[in-house]
């Protein structure tokens, strides 16, 4: 029995070990070789590895110490940093409350995974999120809608995008709000000869703007990360760049990872992440496999509930009407109540529009007659004025009028006194003379 008990527990334990090596996640040979150097692998959810660089100061944010260059295949970042022919051209980065800057490793390769914003005066660029996927049809699709916040953008004027200390000229944080709400949003990616092309903001506006006849380079790929230098550039002043196929990079896989496991979970919705398959997305033969499959699988889902409606029985059928009889006349009650609600509310903002429009119209009426008063009152102390000066004006002519009145009849009164003394001389000089005579 001891020998029995022992064997099943080995037994046990045997299955629980091979459970774990198979559950155990997996990570390509270049990416943990070429990053475990400069950061750590974290498991942050079931079977989901990222990396997380070691030094990061408190301003670090990806696609910084580097700059932007014009290549065939469209805007390429030439990073200064040692893991950064990875994790800029290969995967997305996300940032975390709690982890910081996380790397989310993916297999096809671009010359630089961002989102892009302009306007006539800066551009600016920022890392894509993990919920960004390509795809040849489309380009740049979202799985969920996912904005990254503004302080985590770079912006620059257009005549130091192409400076190669371009860090040197990004905006602080307490710009980067305004600019980032002035500025239209683009992702502009594209699939040429097998490889994903970055167009980003058009090089014809860039040069246009900026003043410079920016020259267009040619890429020179590079299988083995050895032969990369601090240059990153060949005689023929062509850019040397890390690239490798997606089946190259899943080929040398490596099973025993170092990975930290930690118990606090990330802010990233892992189930919304299509990124980081082993398989090609972008092969025509798998992309038409999954149709296929999809196809097949709706087709049944569709037949199988077709037979299910088919076997419910008229009890159940009876049920759900009378439940929606039921409902519908909870809906009608309902319904005439809302309607009485809102014609109350209607009838009470009319009711509030019409008092304001009397209020206006009362106002102003009361405004016009004020006015009229105002007008009334200066027309009599008008005509108070008027009439005064008219009576003046007639009093001093009635006062002229009647001293010459008197001044004439004075006039004439002497006039008379003197006549009357003339004769009355004449009478005594006649006396005197007869007088005279008779002596």
């Amino acid at each position: 029995m001891k020998k029995l008990i022992i064997i099943l527990v080995l037994i046990f334990w045997g299955f629980v070990g091979v459970s774990e090596i198979t559950a155990h996640p997996r990570v390509s040979g270049y990416f943990y070789t070429g990053l475990s150097p400069y950061g750590s692998w974290i498991e942050i959810d079931y079977g989901v590895v990222v990396w997380r660089p070691t030094i990061m100061r408190m301003d670090w944010s990806p696609y910084r110490d580097g700059r932007w260059i014009w290549t065939s295949d469209g805007w390429y970042w030439q990073s200064y940093e040692a893991f950064g022919y990875i994790t800029y051209h290969y995967g997305r980065w996300y940032f975390d409350d709690y982890y910081g800057w996380l790397w989310y490793p993916d297999y096809e390769w671009a010359p630089a995974w961002v989102e892009w914003r302009y306007d006539d005066h800066y551009i600016g660029w920022a890392p894509l999120h993990p919920y960004a996927v390509f795809s040849i049809a489309i380009g740049i699709n979202f799985t969920t809608t996912y904005y990254t916040p503004y302080y985590h953008w770079n912006f620059v004027g257009y005549n130091h995008f192409y400076d190669p200390y371009v860090y040197n000229y990004c905006l602080g944080p307490r710009y980067k709000y305004r600019v980032y709400s002035n500025t239209r949003y683009r992702t502009n990616y594209s699939y040429r000869n097998g490889r994903v092309r970055n167009n980003g903001v058009d090089i014809r506006d860039v040069r246009k703007r900026s003043g410079h006849n920016i020259r267009q380079r040619d890429l020179l790929h590079v299988s083995d990360p050895v032969s990369l230098d601090s240059r990153n550039m060949d005689n023929n002043k062509r850019i040397k760049t890390f690239y490798k196929n997606r089946d190259e990079l899943t080929r040398n896989e490596v099973k025993d990872v170092q990975i930290t496991k930690s118990s606090r979970n990330s802010s990233l919705d892992v189930s919304r992440v299509k990124i980081g398959r082993m398989k090609d997305m972008n092969d025509k033969t798998s992309v038409n496999k999954d149709k296929n499959k999809q196809f097949k699988k709706n087709k049944r889902e569709k037949y199988s509930y077709t037979k299910k409606e088919r076997t419910k029985t008229n009890t159940e059928r009876k049920i759900k009407t009378s439940d929606i009889r039921k409902k519908s006349g909870n809906d009608v009650v309902i319904k005439k109540k809302t309607e009485k609600v809102n014609d109350r509310k209607l009838q009470r903002k009319v009711y509030k529009k019409d008092e304001k429009r009397n209020n206006k119209k009362n106002d102003f009426l009361i405004r016009e007659k004020n006015e009229q008063k105002k007008e009334v009152k200066v027309n009599r102390k008008k005509n108070k004025n008027v009439q005064t000066k008219s009576d003046i004006k007639k009093r001093v002519d009635k006062t002229f009028s009647e001293r010459n009145k008197k001044t004439t009849v004075t006039k004439r009164n002497t006039n008379n006194v003197r006549k009357t003394k003339v004769k009355t001389n004449e009478k005594n000089n006649n006396n005197k003379k007869k007088d005279r005579s008779r002596r």
